[in-house]
């Protein structure tokens, strides 16, 4: 521990906040806190893996062939987070690339899963000659959103908004994993620079979803699929809004700075362990929609494609 002290006092540029020790210290310092958290952490990975599992399975005997394979990535999403969550845990000098790494995932996983909604109420043409019938009214979202409102050009604006997620975000989780990777401090430097393109882009797939989900939503009230949607979105706000919050938090605010890195390894662990609770509550959730509800459905009118996220 003098050897740690000794270090620290003659650290010239010591990064308090965003410090992390070395991996062997790390083990050895909070051995107890790490040890409750990786019990917690991989729990909820056995269940989440449980649980997909057993969709794969259901997926596989209530769908038609040609929607399984996009529903099984749909369904990644959990499963990649819950696992990045843990690594993060035993090294989280690379807790960075497990943040970014999942929500690229879940952007592309939401994009496919997308596709398949308009597939399950008709496809492209079917939604145009319900907005040309007057069928579908533009849902009051948010005065931002206007250039949707025009029922000419929604289906494209709503399309646009949904894709400009992974393909936005995949370009600049790229930018910031270059630069992770040559200088670190020149990471958490620009932090505040690439954070309003990620809000605009998050911000901009909100309101595209919404008004989509608001317009035809209506129209298929028995349709268990929308509900699934709205789960899945839930891995957004899990991944990204509340983390970007609970980071600007954690900058704003002033720690003591020690060597074995207190403020950014607590930060660290509470992050990963919320993030795979609300998972846990989220599958829940999931799996009880399509294993109750799903059933029901077929039962009532004989169809084996209704569709699901878990």
């Amino acid at each position: 521990m003098n050897q740690t002290v000794e270090v620290f006092s003659t650290a010239e540029t010591f990064d308090c906040q965003n410090h992390l020790p070395p991996l062997r210290f790390y083990y050895s310092e909070y051995a107890t806190t790490l040890a409750v958290s990786l019990t917690v952490g991989s729990a909820v990975w056995l269940w989440v893996m449980f649980v997909f599992v057993k969709v794969i399975n259901l997926i596989r005997r209530h769908t038609g062939k040609d929607q399984v394979m996009v529903l099984i990535i749909a369904n990644t999403v959990y499963f990649t987070v819950v696992t990045f969550n843990l690594v993060a845990l035993l090294i989280p000098q690379v807790a960075v690339v497990c943040d970014i790494v999942p929500f690229v995932a879940f952007c592309w996983c939401i994009l496919v899963f997308f596709r398949y909604l308009k597939q399950s109420v008709g496809g492209d043409s079917a939604i145009m000659a319900l907005y040309e019938s007057k069928a579908i009214e533009p849902p009051p979202v948010c005065p931002c959103f206007r250039f949707i409102y025009d029922k000419k050009r929604q289906l494209r604006a709503i399309r646009f908004g949904i894709m400009q997620l992974p393909v936005y975000n995949s370009v600049v989780a790229s930018i910031q994993l270059i630069i992770f990777t040559y200088d670190k401090e020149l990471f958490f430097d620009v932090f505040y620079v690439i954070l309003p393109f990620v809000i605009t882009s998050i911000v901009f797939y909100v309101g595209a979803s919404v008004s989509f989900i608001k317009s035809v939503a209506p129209l298929y009230p028995d349709n268990p699929i929308f509900k699934r949607f709205f789960l899945l979105q839930l891995v957004l706000i899990i991944t990204k809004p509340q983390i970007i919050i609970l980071e600007l938090i954690y900058n704003l605010s002033t720690f003591e700075c020690t060597f074995a890195g207190e403020p950014k390894v607590y930060l660290n662990i509470i992050k990963q362990m919320l993030i795979m609770i609300e998972l846990t509550i989220v599958t829940i959730y999931s799996y009880k929609f399509y294993s109750t509800e799903q059933a029901a459905c077929e039962e009532k009118t004989g169809v084996t494609n209704t569709g699901y996220e878990a």
